[in-house]
Formats: C-alpha cells, sequence, structure tokens
C-alpha cells in the first residue's frame, strides 16, 4: 500500500531534520558509559556530565573514526559537560528560536556509534524555575515525552525547525528531562571566557544544630538549622551583613538542614543572581537578600 500524501510529507520533513544536524552530533565513549554529544559554537561540544565523572579519557566517534577529545568542565549540579575535540568535525546547531511549549513536536537525535538515532515526540511540561536535586537552579523544568534510543543521552531536543530547545537526559523513574538551551549557552560561554563554569559564591562557613520539638515549632523549622560559624571578609555575606552566630533557617524559601545542601543552592546560581535568607538573630526574625559572588 502506497503512503499517503500526509505521510509522505511528514517522512520528507523528518528526513530534512535529521540530514541538517546530522553532522553535529557525535558518539562520545568512556571506559564505562557511551551517548551522544553535539557541537554548540566555537568548536565545543555538550553532553551530560553524570556519565564522564571522573573519566580518564574520552572519545568522540562519527563516521567510523575514533578521536580524542579533551574534558574541559563537568557540572554535575546542571548535568552539562563540555568537551573540545582536537579538530572540529562538524557544524555548530543553533538554539531554537523559540521557547519549549507542551504538546511541541520534538526529536532527539543521537548517534550510536557511527549509526544517527532518531526518537520522535514531544513536549509533556514547561515549568518555571527549577531546583535540580544536586541544587542548580534552571531556568524551567522540561519533562519529555520520548523514548530515548540507546547512546542517545546528551543528544540534542530539536524543534521542527531543528534549533535546539534542551538537551536529553534520563531522570526518575524512567523519565525523560530536558536541559535548556540557556542553561547550556551559560555553561559554553562560561568555559569559553574562564575555562570554568561559574558556581555562586556566599563566603560562610555554617555548622548544623539540631533541634528539639519545642525549637522546631517556635522556629518553625526542620529538625536542624545552619549556624553561621565563620564570615569572609569580603565576601557577599559581609557586605550583606550576616554575623558569626546568625542562624539560617530557610533558602529560597525552603528549609535547608545540612552545610551541603546550603552549598548546592549557592553553586547551583550563578554569581550575581539573588540568594533569599530566612535568618534569625537573637529573638528576631527577618529576611535578607544577599546577591551571590564569584570566588576568586
Amino acid at each position: 500500500m502506497s503512503q499517503s500524501p500526509l505521510s509522505s510529507q511528514i517522512d520528507a520533513e523528518r528526513s530534512a531534520i535529521l540530514n541538517r544536524v546530522a553532522g553535529s552530533v557525535l558518539a562520545v565513549e568512556t571506559p564505562r558509559a557511551r551517548q551522544s554529544a553535539f557541537f554548540w559554537r566555537g568548536g565545543l561540544l555538550v553532553t551530560a556530565a553524570e556519565a564522564l565523572e571522573g573519566a580518564d579519557s574520552v572519545r568522540i566517534l562519527k563516521d567510523g573514526s575514533r578521536s580524542e577529545a579533551e574534558l574541559l568542565a563537568c557540572d554535575l549540579r546542571t548535568d552539562i559537560a563540555v568537551l573540545r575535540a582536537a579538530e572540529t568535525l562538524g557544524p555548530a546547531l543553533a538554539p531554537a528560536a523559540t521557547t519549549p511549549r507542551p504538546g511541541q513536536l520534538i526529536v532527539v537525535a543521537g548517534r550510536a556509534r557511527a549509526d544517527l538515532s532518531a526518537s520522535f515526540g514531544s513536549v509533556q511540561l514547561n515549568a518555571g524555575p527549577w531546583t535540580t536535586r544536586r541544587g542548580a537552579t534552571l531556568s524551567r523544568r522540561l519533562l519529555l515525552d520520548v523514548r530515548l534510543a540507546p547512546g542517545a543521552e546528551g543528544a540534542p531536543v530539536l524543534d521542527l525547525e531543528g534549533g535546539v530547545l534542551a538537551m536529553a537526559v534520563r531522570g526518575p523513574l524512567n523519565q525523560v528531562l530536558g536541559i535548556p538551551a540557556d542553561a547550556i549557552e551559560a555553561a559554553v560561554s562560561d568555559v569559553a571566557a574562564h575555562g570554568r563554569i561559574a558556581q555562586g559564591y556566599l563566603g560562610v562557613r555554617v555548622v548544623p544544630l539540631a533541634l528539639g520539638l519545642q525549637a522546631r515549632q517556635r522556629l518553625n523549622a526542620g529538625r536542624a538549622v545552619l549556624i553561621v560559624a565563620d564570615v569572609a571578609q569580603p565576601s557577599p555575606a559581609f557586605d550583606a551583613g550576616l554575623e558569626i552566630g546568625d542562624l539560617v533557617l530557610a533558602v529560597d524559601g525552603d528549609p535547608v538542614q545540612s552545610p551541603d545542601r546550603l552549598l548546592g543552592r549557592i553553586q547551583g546560581k550563578r554569581p550575581g543572581e539573588p540568594l533569599l535568607l530566612r535568618r534569625r538573630r537573637g529573638a528576631a526574625i527577618d529576611e535578607l537578600t544577599v546577591t551571590l559572588g564569584c570566588r576568586s
């Protein structure tokens, strides 16, 4: 049975998208993982970070040939890794002209060794600012209704014009998430300018203080709060008026009970972004907005 004109048109459009991006998508291989990557700009590649943590070597594969790549940054907070190939093996992809919207049709173009893969689906959810499980703050939470092909983690999520909406990563409960294009651009810009991905800096050392039941109810807090043990001078914390002995009850409205959680929220933001602290000093409770800096 021959295809209908509409089916033929859809197939032709899908093939055209894949043909446009095929040269920009590569396979990435480490001793323990295989996934996809794509050229963004300036000869730099981006891919998912988690599988590259601690990798001694990273190889890129395209058209049956292998070459070494240099891992410039591996940011587990955002799950973005930036690499540099020994030579530019393809053209850079460009961000999509519009932001993702629920129901929008997408294609995830990955590469398993020499072969290009394609997974078609749609945007299931585009929510507001999102804090990842490692503490990074992203502009949006993208949940994708798509089934990733083997080796497609780290691949570009494309609209039907071939523009990049996000990078595909695996989330909890077999979900597929999209790391937004603006986060990718910010990471690549940081690496190109400074050789690393910028992280927010507050300039305090805190220790946890366990609370009894009555103290939790009085402070409207969890099992512990953080007590400021040291404030660097100069630092954003010092400039904002934090002092040794202050209690940090919450960050951006969320209770914070461990130093690691506070550090994650700080480093999950970029220099220049605000951090809202709920503080107790003596009997007074107030809120303090701190503009984060960058560790020199």
